[in-house]
């Protein structure tokens, strides 16, 4: 089982449209997938989207002193 995020890539920036979990961890089946809920055909689609599967984001173990990198003085108003 794979998750994987659908991108336009038509634009300067990068932008995640979708995250689905699907039962496969093939990039070929997550691709169609896609490709068919958009009803479009292939050079269409990989012009316009592209499709990765979804990496989760590290997360930070430990103690985090998040207060740290605070500042000290509050603004005056």
């Amino acid at each position: 089982m794979g998750t994987w995020q659908l991108f336009t890539s038509n634009s300067d920036e990068i932008e995640a449209m979708d995250t689905v979990s699907l039962q496969t961890n093939k990039f070929e089946e997550a691709h169609t997938y896609f490709r068919l809920r958009k009803n479009l055909d292939s050079n269409t689609f990989n012009k316009l989207f592209i499709v990765k599967e979804y990496v989760k984001p590290k997360t930070v173990t430990g103690e985090v002193d998040w207060w740290k990198g605070e500042a000290t003085k509050l603004d005056d108003f």
